[in-house]
């Protein structure tokens, strides 16, 4: 038995399973080299927003203690600015006769208060209290205190842009360092506020040096500097440095102020913000934060490397574990293809031998792993197959006697089969005229069908028409007993109007008398005026006034008279039309209660109308329930038949599969012979092929 193989597929095969195995390393590799960059971006990313959200709180925090400070020293201020003894020092009250002892009193014990406020604060430098008149100055300095130069400071102050009081911030303050020989070095900014009584000017200096270790904190790093910015330009810079290393920056250099980024950050509405920016032809990220109540800066300058310092240490460490990963890796996955191709091959040699048809052999593998399992199935196979050929080997010649009785069968098989055709013959024309018949039945009781629901149809028309019909009438009805309703309530209306004429009449009446009256009035107000007449032509010239009075309520006697006697003539008029109406309303009041029977009288009508109605809707629906119940036994009828013929052609049908199974069985006995035959001659093949086997 040839059915061996070249050794050149073999060791494509082991080659080809090598390259699943390295595929399968080198894709986990891959993932870790892809979770370590995405590893790298996240940390990077993280970090940057840490770093960021880190330094933005120690800005908010230096702001809100600078902010303090400022406060701090603005109640300073105030206390000196608002102080009574010191308001009435200004105003030269100690310096008349007899107030020396206090004045020099008063001096010694705010020139104490003073120093207590400086040392009491580390960002105070000096206090400088100066008075408006010829007064001795009161300062925190040991230099001399000259006096006379108010105005002029003030006049500075003004051009600051202080207002009344001076209320301001300021960067320096050139006339007090002038005429007290100080340096502006000492101080940053300065707080100026005048008295109560604005004879005064107070003063309180911020130290340079404390700012400049305020910022000392806010160094990050190498590389890192933090400034702090007046309004006007003045900046202290202080920087990371190595020991012994020197600036970068000149003395007296503009570090940030004259930038355009320091500049738009200035006027943006954040008060704590941040900007990555150029700086130095270097990336640095530029964190500030304003002192709102001096307007001053703090800012600081962080090198972009100094903020992804741990994210760049998190790469290399991921980078070296992903070498040594993919090392480790390639030695595991290369000792493994070693093994694999070896148990490969020693499998492979023994299954080809077993190809071949020696089952004597066994195949041997070294390791416990899964090979161990697969050369042990492969020998338990080889064994099986052992047995299974000594049994074929046996059962052949039963095999051939069997072949001969089934030759015999087939035979007996087909002389039945040609009997089965034969009487499904006879069944077949049976049934045909069978279903002749059921089919005349189906149609008949189908043409009586379509009468019964030609009847039923007719008459649920009639049924509707009459059931809109009685709808009718009952609408009728309503509107009939509507009009009722409706002529009721003109008779009742009708009633009133001639209530109300009556009403009427006898209100003209009443006009009429109060008519009566006035004439009588007018008639008696003619007398008046006649015998007024008379007296006013009696009293001469004396009465000529009384005269007129008396004339014109004669006429306005007359006019009434004259009103009298047309209201008189117009309730006469309205007394005739009154009576009219009255006779109208009557006589409507008449023809409505005629109108009232005749309504009734029609809804007699139409009740007895919907009566009869009512006795053609029995009927009809007497003559529905009959219908219906001769149309459901047509139909039982129907379906029994369509029953039968479906029986019949079910029979009919069964009878054809049958004799299409018979006419399928003559076949396959054919075919049964045919195949018998062929497995007599495969029998003797199968005998030639199992002697090859060695067992």
């Amino acid at each position: 038995m040839k059915t061996g193989k070249p050794e050149k597929k073999k060791k494509q095969r082991l080659s080809n399973l090598q390259n699943k195995i390295v595929v399968c390393f080198t894709v986990p590799i891959l993932f870790m080299i892809l979770v370590g960059a995405i590893a790298y971006r996240k940390a990077s990313t993280g970090m940057s927003q840490q770093f960021l959200d880190s330094t933005e709180k120690t800005m908010t925090m230096t702001v809100s203690y600078m902010e303090a400070i400022n406060s701090f020293v603005a109640g300073e201020a105030l206390k000196y600015a608002f102080d009574t003894d010191l308001n009435r020092y200004f105003s030269g009250v100690y310096e008349k006769d007899g107030y020396a002892v206090e004045r020099k009193k008063l001096i010694t014990n705010q020139r104490t208060n003073l120093l207590s406020t400086q040392s009491g604060n580390d960002f105070i430098s000096n206090v400088h209290i100066i008075p408006s008149q010829e007064l001795t100055l009161i300062s925190t300095t040991n230099s001399e205190s000259p006096y006379g130069f108010f105005a002029e400071y003030q006049e500075e102050v003004s051009q600051q842009g202080g207002g009344g009081r001076g209320n301001v911030w300021t960067d320096w303050h050139h006339v007090l360092d002038t005429h007290m020989k100080l340096s502006d070095k000492r101080y940053i900014m300065a707080y100026q506020i005048q008295s109560k009584n604005n004879k005064a000017m107070i003063v309180v200096d911020i130290k340079q040096e404390s700012v400049k270790e305020l910022l000392q904190d806010l160094i990050l790093g190498e590389g890192s500097v933090a400034v702090f910015v007046t309004p006007n330009g003045r900046e202290i810079v202080t920087e990371y440095l190595e020991e012994g290393a020197e600036s970068a920056f000149a003395e007296g250099e503009t570090v940030l102020y004259d930038k355009p980024f320091y500049q738009e950050c200035m006027q943006s509405d954040e008060k704590i913000g941040h900007k990555e920016v150029d700086f130095q032809g270097r990336k640095y990220l530029f964190v500030y934060g304003i002192v709102e109540d001096s307007g001053a800066a703090i800012c600081m300058l962080v090198p972009n490397k100094v903020v992804t310092t741990q994210a760049d240490q998190i790469k290399w460490i991921t980078f070296a574990m992903v070498v040594i990963a993919i090392l480790v890796a390639g030695f595991i996955g290369v000792t493994i293809t070693i093994g694999i191709r070896s148990n490969m091959k020693k499998i492979s040699i023994g299954l080809e031998q077993v190809a071949e048809g020696d089952l004597t052999g066994s195949v041997k593998v070294s390791g416990r792993d899964e090979f161990g399992d697969l050369a042990q199935s492969a020998n338990h196979m080889i064994q099986n197959n052992k047995k299974l050929v000594n049994k074929v080997h046996g059962a052949t010649d039963q095999l051939e006697l069997s072949a001969d009785e089934v030759k015999r069968a087939s035979e007996i098989i087909s002389d039945y089969s040609l009997d089965i055709t034969q009487a499904i013959t006879e069944i077949n024309e049976g049934m045909g005229r069978q279903s002749l018949h059921a089919q005349e039945c189906v149609e008949k009781t189908g043409l009586l069908s379509d009468d019964m629901q030609e009847v039923s149809q007719v008459v649920e028309k009639v049924e509707m028409l009459v059931r809109e019909t009685d709808t009718m009438i009952h609408r009728g009805i309503e509107i009939i007993e509507l009009l009722g309703r409706r002529a009721r309530e003109t008779t009742d209306i009708t009633n009133q109007v001639g209530v109300s004429i009556e009403q009427l009449s006898q209100e003209t009446e009443n006009i009429s008398v109060f008519a009566e009256t006035i004439t009588a009035i007018s008639k008696q107000t003619n007398l008046l005026s006649l015998n007024a007449s008379i007296e006013a032509a009696r009293a001469g010239d004396a009465g000529k006034g009384f005269a007129v009075v008396a004339e014109e309520i004669r006429k306005l006697a007359d006019d009434s008279a004259r009103a009298a006697g047309e209201i008189s003539h117009n309730v006469q008029h309205i007394g005739t039309r009154t009576i009219d109406s009255v006779r109208s309303a009557r006589q409507a009041e008449e023809m409505v209660a005629l109108q009232g029977h005749a309504v009734q009288e029609v809804i007699q009508v139409f009740a007895d109308m919907r009566n009869r109605m009512q006795e053609l809707v029995t009927g009809l629906q007497e003559i529905v329930a009959s219908t219906e119940q001769a149309d459901k036994e047509r139909a039982e009828t129907l379906d029994a038949v369509q029953n039968i013929s479906q029986i019949i052609a079910e029979t009919a049908e069964n009878a054809q599969i049958v004799s299409q199974t018979t006419e399928k069985l003559m076949e396959n006995v054919e075919n049964l012979s045919r195949t018998a035959d062929v497995l007599g001659d495969n029998m003797n093949e199968l005998k030639s092929e199992i002697a090859l086997f060695k067992t």
